[in-house]
């Protein structure tokens, strides 16, 4: 992993808000850039948190997550219009939301000290399940565990590892290569053959993350890019060229997570080949709307 990643990452663990297997630092929500030079807006300071209850499901099936979610704070410092962006599990939904409409702030202030509405940088949920942990509930009969104001007893915990952390970004992203001739494969006078319906497709072995997993996380929708590259007979990408990106600060590291993702060569005949091809890649956390799998 590079050192910009690592750097993007820690920004990423700077914005988590709560952690509900743990005790956690509350951190300043920055304000989007845009609004503090539009207006010399006094960014909205988070003053009261609440922690978000870990799913049941989640914690028997024993699922760390991520959550970033979006929200406007209005001008009595309560979140507006809270929705979730990205979970890496479906199951941290509903109590993401419901412990960030519980958060209350300082609200924005223009510069003349009027408080007004403003939208503030998406706030990151971590969810660490407690190693070995367990509940009082499972323990005590349940008349006990309510009088008891802390039921959860954790055994043994820890914060999510970068490397933890690495993993629930990139679980939602997903690639396809594009077929974008039809017909048999022949290859071009420098001997690379189109993607085409006849041949195989290359495949990604793994895909490296380099700042595209962590900048979709935080937007809305699914951060689409298409770009066309060369996988040569040895599985190496070559060549690339941004046929189209959602947002165009999505370019350089959907570019480079591509380059540095290792993969193994397409097909022609039954023997590899370099082929060029489109790449589709898209970040998707709802594995109900992912389209079949291309050859």
């Amino acid at each position: 992993m590079s050192r910009p990643l690592f750097s993007l990452i820690a920004l990423l663990l700077s914005l988590v808000i709560a952690s509900p297997a743990q005790q956690s630092t509350i951190y300043k929500v920055p304000a989007p850039q845009d609004q503090n030079r539009a207006g010399n807006i006094t960014a909205p300071k988070l003053i009261e948190s609440e922690a978000a209850d870990y799913p049941d499901d989640a914690r028997i099936r024993q699922v760390d997550g991520l959550c970033s979610i979006s929200i406007m704070v209005g001008i009595q410092g309560s979140p507006q219009d809270v929705h979730v962006l990205h979970c890496t599990d479906p199951s941290f939904d509903e109590s993401s939301v419901n412990a960030v409409n519980q958060y209350r702030f300082k609200p924005a202030l223009t510069q003349d000290g009027k408080p007004i509405a403003a939208t503030v940088a998406p706030l990151v949920l971590q969810y660490h399940v407690a190693h070995r942990g367990v509940t009082l509930h499972w323990l005590l009969s349940s008349w006990i565990a309510d009088m008891i104001p802390d039921r959860n007893l954790i055994i043994f915990d820890r914060r999510m590892s970068k490397a933890g952390l690495y993993r629930e970004l990139i679980m939602p992203v997903h690639l396809h290569f594009i077929a974008t001739q039809a017909g048999s494969s022949d290859p071009g006078r420098d001997g690379i053959y189109p993607l085409t319906v006849s041949a195989t497709a290359p495949r990604v072995i793994e895909f490296a993350e380099e700042g595209y997993a962590a900048m979709a996380f935080t937007h809305e929708g699914n951060s689409p890019c298409d770009v066309m590259m060369t996988i040569d007979a040895k599985g190496q990408p070559s060549d690339p060229r941004v046929i189209h990106c959602e947002r165009s600060e999505l370019e350089k590291p959907a570019v480079e997570s591509l380059l540095k993702s290792p993969y193994k060569p397409g097909y022609v005949n039954g023997k590899p080949v370099p082929i060029r091809a489109m790449i589709h890649l898209y970040y998707d956390d709802d594995p109900s709307l992912l389209p079949p799998a291309s050859n």
